[in-house]
């Protein structure tokens, strides 16, 4: 009866995600780990494994927060960084969407940013430059699978269980905080608030 349940379950998740890939066991890129602040990531750099959806379309997401921009309500991310699985699918990679999303009540909500890349080092971080102005001091980074399993690309995974990661299957999100931590990150910068002014106020400082 056990065995039967413990099928039933595999069976249920597999109707959502594809299998937890192999272990890669193999460092990511460390040089690309600064220890400088504008770099936002959760995970440790060592994918362990990787995750991939059975159709196109959905999505792994980090969420950034406060913690990391220190409650700033305004910046700008000037680059996405991710990582896939450096042996699945094979040779030829398919790439994928990396996302700015905007924070909707601690939800992700609209998508402000949204490209294909295509990965040439899979089982390193591979950075998408651009600059984009974010609003308020929570947003998240997301990798939406092109293709349908088992020729998608599969995003990395560290092997710790992290609290800040999102996915997002046919229109709806959930906070998954038993996953790895999913391998997503971004440069993020602080951008000053310029104060408005009158020209009649400006003229009475001289």
């Amino acid at each position: 009866m056990r065995k039967a349940i413990l099928i039933c379950m595999v069976l249920a998740a597999c109707t959502l995600a594809a299998p937890y890939l192999e272990a890669a066991n193999r460092p990511v890129n460390v040089s690309l780990q600064p220890s400088y602040e504008s770099q936002f990531y959760w995970d440790d750099g060592v994918m362990s494994s990787a995750w991939c959806w059975y159709t196109g379309g959905n999505y792994w997401a980090v969420q950034f927060d406060e913690e990391k921009t220190e409650g700033a309500d305004r910046g700008m991310i000037e680059a996405l960084g991710a990582a896939v699985h450096p042996y699945w699918p094979d040779s030829i990679y398919q790439g994928a969407y990396l996302h700015i999303i905007e924070d909707d009540g601690d939800y992700p909500g609209v998508s402000i940013f949204r490209e294909l890349h295509v990965f040439e080092n899979p089982g390193e971080f591979e950075w998408l430059s651009m600059e984009q102005h974010v609003y308020g001091s929570v947003f998240y980074v997301a990798f939406e699978q092109y293709g349908n399993y088992p020729d998608c690309d599969a995003l990395g995974v560290d092997a710790v269980g992290g609290t800040h990661n999102w996915t997002g299957y046919q229109g709806s999100w959930g906070n998954t905080s038993t996953f790895s931590d999913f391998m997503l990150r971004c440069y993020w910068q602080p951008l000053s608030d310029v104060a408005e002014t009158t020209w009649g106020q400006v003229k009475a400082l001289y």
